[in-house]
């Protein structure tokens, strides 16, 4: 559906391809704003060049709010919604952190607690007010962000698409949530576009292999100019697995891959605290 899309986002975006730019994109941050700001400086952004995050910017990591700051204050970074700012839009009022219902539970306990978390840090007890906007702003913000964004070539989702609908018919609960369906569909959702998503860690897509920990994934389907159908970017920031802790972004232009490991040193009770749920 149209509602679901922002014209604009993809017309800037199909404008930079258009003229030899870079635009890369990036999966889920999950808070980790050291790992992501560090690999905005590996791309060498230059004033053309667009940069797109995959959703779940928050949720889990150490500092969501600095990460939607570092989405929000540069104008060459565009974000489609994930399932987590779907989790924050239904959930983060100063109403629901000071009487918690049940939905907001389940949110504070697959990570929106260090979000809730990383807020507060940021503003001194006696500014309730100014935080109570700033998160006000950033719902809405959220609230307003694209599901999908659909470009000559390609097109950028969070989490993928229901092969059993049409791909401009899609409702937002599946290109929010889906997973096996769509990694596992044996044809392309669209023919001229490669898919590029998020939400699933590529470690647990198929086949999956004790060597793919942090690696991109790529669907063994086809497009009929020989590019891959899907592309996964999800090579999972966030987890204690004694395996690589990897933030990848991809460039839509020349398919070259960059990734960065994870930046942060957590202490062991901020891993206790928060769950690795994929």
């Amino acid at each position: 559906m149209d509602y679901l899309r922002k014209k604009s986002c993809e017309n800037d975006l199909q404008e930079a391809l258009d003229n030899g730019a870079r635009v890369w994109v990036i999966g889920d941050v999950h808070g980790f704003n050291q790992t992501l700001r560090s690999l905005l400086n590996l791309l060498e952004l230059e004033p053309e060049d667009r940069v797109v995050l995959l959703g779940d910017l928050i949720d889990r990591g150490p500092d969501s709010f600095d990460v939607v700051r570092c989405a929000r204050e540069d104008h060459r970074i565009h974000c489609v919604k994930g399932n987590h700012e779907h989790l924050m839009v239904e959930n983060f009022s100063m109403e629901k952190i000071h009487e918690p219902n049940q939905d907001s539970t389940a949110w504070f306990h697959v990570g929106g607690r260090e979000t809730v978390s990383s807020y507060f840090r940021a503003f001194p007890e006696e500014a309730e007010g100014a935080l109570e906007w700033m998160v006000e702003q950033d719902v809405e913000w959220m609230r307003q962000l694209p599901s999908h964004i659909v470009l000559d070539r390609w097109r950028l989702v969070h989490a993928g698409y229901n092969p059993r609908q049409d791909p401009d018919h899609q409702i937002e609960q599946d290109l929010l949530w889906i997973r096996n369906p769509f990694h596992s569909t044996n044809s392309p959702i669209d023919p001229l576009r490669s898919v590029v998503f998020g939400h699933t860690p590529t470690m647990n897509l198929y086949p999956r292999s004790e060597e793919r920990w942090g690696e991109v994934w790529y669907s063994d389907v086809e497009l009929n100019d020989g590019r891959s159908a899907a592309i996964g970017l999800d090579t999972c920031v966030f987890h204690k697995q004694g395996r690589p802790a990897v933030l990848t972004a991809f460039d839509l232009q020349t398919s070259e891959v960059r990734s960065l490991n994870r930046r942060e040193a957590w202490k062991e009770d901020d891993w206790i605290r928060a769950r690795f749920i994929p």
